[in-house]
């Protein structure tokens, strides 16, 4: 298992943090980035680590999402994953501005009943870390029990996984709280960022 996290840390190029190293960090607010172009934003993203979720139980490799921003100003949400029989499964959902002001909160919805999204008890889609050319980008939520590390290819350059990292760390989350994602041509198991020994 130690080989296996140890390999897939350096298809990613990530460090392995020692726990009490990362959880040192923790504390303070989580804090969105200022805004984000949500034209550029959109399109098909790669998960390469995340907090591992109820929903993505089903998820043997292969997590992403493929946004589509919409003429009413929400975002279609199209999660998709491989299972480990080799079939795909996809979730769709929508996502909309947690206020007219504020591009990089956003707030997310998978129910829907007749024509229309419920947005009674959304989930929380922060974006807390964002690439200028929008190659890799971290989504948070202020309880930080989610997390999502995305990029737009399965293998992120050392200085982009370093931005990715510096957002999660900035933002006081744990990095051993996350799972690199199994990806075709990317991570070859879904392991643990910090391995127990």
């Amino acid at each position: 298992m130690r080989f296996i996290a140890a390999a897939a840390a350096v298809v990613l190029g990530f460090s392995l943090v020692p726990a009490q190293a990362s959880a040192e960090t923790t504390g303070g607010e989580v804090r969105p980035v200022r805004s984000v172009d949500l034209e550029r934003y959109q399109g098909r993203w790669v998960q390469v680590a995340a907090i591992p979720q109820p929903f993505q139980a089903q998820c043997a490799r292969n997590d992403g999402a493929r946004y589509t921003l919409l003429p009413d100003g929400q975002v279609q949400v199209v999660n998709s994953c491989t299972r480990a029989d080799g079939t795909t499964t996809s979730l769709e959902g929508r996502a909309r501005q947690e206020s007219p002001d504020s591009t990089s909160r956003l707030q997310v919805s998978f129910v829907k009943i007749g024509d229309t999204w419920n947005f009674d008890r959304p989930g929380a889609y922060w974006v807390i870390g964002l690439d200028r050319d929008y190659r890799w980008a971290v989504v948070g939520a202020p309880d930080r029990r989610s997390g999502f590390v995305l990029a737009r290819t399965a293998t992120p350059s050392r200085k982009d996984v370093a931005g990715m990292a510096t957002a999660l760390l900035r933002n006081g989350y744990d990095l051993c709280a996350f799972k690199i994602t199994a990806q075709d041509g990317g991570a070859p198991e879904s392991v643990s960022l910090c391995p127990v020994s």
